[in-house]
């Protein structure tokens, strides 16, 4: 861009360029822009804020908090530049620091339905759900058409286990906005653990509806068919996911388990053995293969599984609780029970692993106290454990994405 004339008009026309590039969304051009600028003529605090905003859709969210600082100084009256430092504040982490600048932020203009939502947002992220809820809420009652604030609520709302409320207020958010499909995945989550399942599978289509790639949608459906033991609808919504995320190997664990559980052990396997390509040290796949081997009675194969996932953890209660099966089949009766107590020692709650060691402790004639005995010279007939598979899958499924993320709408400038 060419630019003459005197010193101010060249001021002006270098930030009738920045604002002019900063509108195209053009940052990058909008930024050199206000730079010039800056050599030419004296920045305002309505400048260092266009500037701020500038640097933060770059990600240069240092600089940016440092224009907004700026802005401030210049205007301690303006409401609008607090806010934005706080979502500077927010992306780098500092929640506390954002929470205070929101703070201000309401003090200054407490009727802006967007600082009080940007608040229990900063509160969330300090994990303060109660204080989060009371600030969605009053960006509710604000503005009652805030779609995102019955989501913030309801977020909060699941955070303390309150599943029904939580229910009503994504329900609320759906209502005001149909096509986001953040709100229908959460509604779904939270009908999942109120164990509506019919319910929450719907609410998953409607997010893959929405956006057909979106992986953990089609995750979450699989999980939700599994609890229902619709095996056949599972593996076919985890192949979905893998042909979202072809190189994904927690969806091939989770495919091998349910191949496992739908009695298609060889596919099963094929499975691990993928998941293992893609990540080498995912220890419940090693796990998950010791089981499959066990039902194969490949005793050996199993043992060299469940050692591999020793090794990546040593505290992996399952794998204990896995070879003292295999040396229990194998007539090794004081390593297997050895291998039980290690297993109930990690986890006191693994019921499998307490009741085989009670029976080992039995036979062996070991005293409460741990004290060794004489193995008995007449054998035991072997007996087979109930299936591993049901003894070790969740009553609820479990979700990991991320509750609250970021709302775009937290740095626009407000009316």
């Amino acid at each position: 861009m060419k630019v003459s004339g005197t010193e101010q008009e060249t001021s002006e026309q270098w930030l009738e360029a920045a604002n002019t590039y900063y509108e195209c969304k053009l940052y990058a051009e909008a930024l050199t822009a206000f730079v010039r600028f800056m050599q030419h003529g004296t920045a305002t605090s309505v400048v260092y804020i266009r500037m701020g905003e500038t640097l933060f859709h770059l990600e240069y969210y240092e600089e940016a908090l440092m224009a907004y600082e700026q802005a401030i100084q210049l205007d301690a009256a303006n409401a609008y530049p607090v806010n934005c430092r706080g979502n500077v504040l927010y992306r780098l982490g500092r929640y506390e620091r954002a929470c205070l600048s929101y703070e201000r932020a309401i003090r200054l203009d407490p009727r802006q339905a967007i600082f009080h939502y940007n608040r229990g947002l900063a509160l969330a992220g300090l994990e303060h759900y109660e204080e989060a809820l009371a600030a969605f809420q009053m960006a509710v009652r604000l503005d009652p058409h805030d779609a995102n604030a019955y989501n913030g609520a309801g977020n909060c709302l699941y955070k303390l286990q309150r599943y029904e409320l939580a229910l009503i207020a994504y329900e609320e958010a759906t209502y005001l906005d149909l096509n986001q499909a953040t709100f229908h995945y959460n509604r779904g989550k939270v009908l999942v653990f109120l164990d509506r399942y019919e319910e929450a599978l719907v609410a998953f289509e409607q997010v893959i509806q929405l956006q057909p790639a979106d992986v953990q949608a089609h995750i979450c459906r699989a999980e939700v068919f599994y609890t229902i033991q619709s095996y056949a609808e599972a593996i076919a919504a985890y192949q979905e996911a893998l042909r979202i995320e072809p190189e994904n190997a927690e969806i091939y664990q989770k495919l091998g388990f349910t191949l496992h559980r739908f009695n298609r052990p060889q596919e099963a396997m094929a499975a691990y053995e993928r998941a293992i390509q893609l990540d080498p040290l995912f220890t419940s796949v090693y796990v998950n293969m010791g089981h499959v081997f066990y039902d194969l009675e490949n005793y050996y194969e199993a043992l060299v599984a469940y050692k591999q996932a020793l090794q990546l953890d040593p505290f992996n209660a399952e794998a204990y609780y896995g070879k003292g099966n295999i040396l229990r089949e194998i007539a090794c009766e004081r390593e297997a029970y050895d291998a039980y107590t290690r297993a109930v020692q990690i986890d006191p709650l693994c019921a499998p692993a307490r009741f085989w060691r009670e029976q080992m402790q039995l036979r062996l004639k070991i005293p409460d106290k741990g004290r060794r005995a004489v193995v008995p010279k007449q054998r035991v007939t072997r007996q087979r454990p109930p299936s591993l598979m049901p003894v070790h899958t969740p009553k609820r499924i479990r979700f990991f994405p991320a509750l609250f993320s970021f709302d775009s709408r937290a740095h626009r400038a407000f009316e």
